[in-house]
């Protein structure tokens, strides 16, 4: 390998101290050495900052910020201030509570120069993986990949996915957004030419503990439910000629509505009435007939919808 470009790894963090000292580790631990690791800290009250200082003073490849007061709030603000002070040829976001295989940034950077790849996507796992399966690579150029990543055709999370940073351009992640955060914004990465290399490695280890991110989002809180609705919105506006992502919209639309009818949040509910009516598609009258019915009885949601 000629040429050793470098990898800025940018981790959001917050009240982290007890888990991102083992995320950190299997960072120094990489196989591959021309990296920067980047941790932005939302507002940690707990030992964080004292435990990135001490690892600062041992490894000069890991910087430490603060989010500065005049930034939003949230993991995305904070990716997004991680990457204007990042110096990489290559992105590579990740989790504060997962673990990267002693491989990952050497197999992605490997067939990031072997394919000329913008986006290099790995596997992960739930657990260490101590034999790998025999490597399968797909490599292939497209304008219109996001059409099958939108429709949930080929998903992937955070850390999966590695960006060549000229393909980043001016995008960055919606701080609107508190649940989804990756498929919004990998959607709109992808909406160009690129050439992607998909490998089936399982490169890194994510976790779900108590307070991991995909569990706090699996709550039913406001910011999070009102960011699917955000989301569908940006969908069906962004990609108003296509109807297979219109309809993959609506459909979350209805699972939102569904989800806080059952847990009787009419009043969130009331907040987007016009919204949930379209993603039904029913006149006003008849909607609210509708979701009357569904309070009371907590039934009848397949049989609200009516055919585009």
């Amino acid at each position: 390998m000629k040429h050793y470009p470098m990898v800025s790894i940018i981790i959001p963090a917050y009240n982290r101290s007890h888990i991102i000292g083992d995320t950190i580790a299997s960072i120094i631990n990489q196989s591959y050495t021309n990296w920067e690791c980047i941790v932005v800290d939302d507002g940690s009250t707990d030992d964080t900052s004292n435990l990135l200082e001490r690892l600062m003073k041992t490894e000069r490849r890991l910087s430490y910020y603060k989010r500065p007061s005049h930034i939003k709030k949230g993991a995305n603000a904070c990716r997004n201030y991680g990457l204007e002070m990042s110096k990489g040829d290559y992105i590579q976001w990740f989790d504060s509570d997962d673990l990267m295989m002693k491989e990952k940034i050497e197999v992605k950077i490997s067939h990031a120069l072997t394919y000329k790849a913008d986006v290099i996507k790995d596997a992960h796992s739930t657990n260490p993986v101590k034999i790998y399966p025999k490597e399968h690579v797909t490599s292939f150029t497209s304008s219109d990949f996001y059409i099958d990543y939108i429709l949930g055709k080929k998903p992937m999370i955070t850390n999966d996915v590695m960006l060549k940073r000229s393909a980043i351009g001016d995008h960055r992640f919606d701080e609107n957004i508190h649940k989804a955060q990756e498929y919004e914004f990998f959607g709109r990465v992808f909406c160009q030419k690129l050439t992607y290399v998909f490998t089936n490695l399982p490169l890194a280890v994510y976790n779900t503990t108590s307070d991991s991110i995909s569990n706090k989002t699996a709550q039913i809180n406001k910011k999070q439910q009102f960011s699917l609705i955000y989301l569908s919105k940006k969908l069906m506006e962004t990609h108003s000629n296509n109807p297979l992502i219109i309809a993959k919209a609506k459909r979350q639309g209805r699972k939102t509505y569904k989800k806080l009818m059952l847990h009787g949040k009419v009043n969130w509910i009331c907040e987007e009435l016009s919204f949930f009516r379209i993603c039904h598609n029913r006149d006003s009258v008849t909607f609210l007939g509708y979701a009357l019915y569904n309070y009371i009885t907590k039934k009848g949601f397949d049989r609200i919808k009516k055919g585009s």
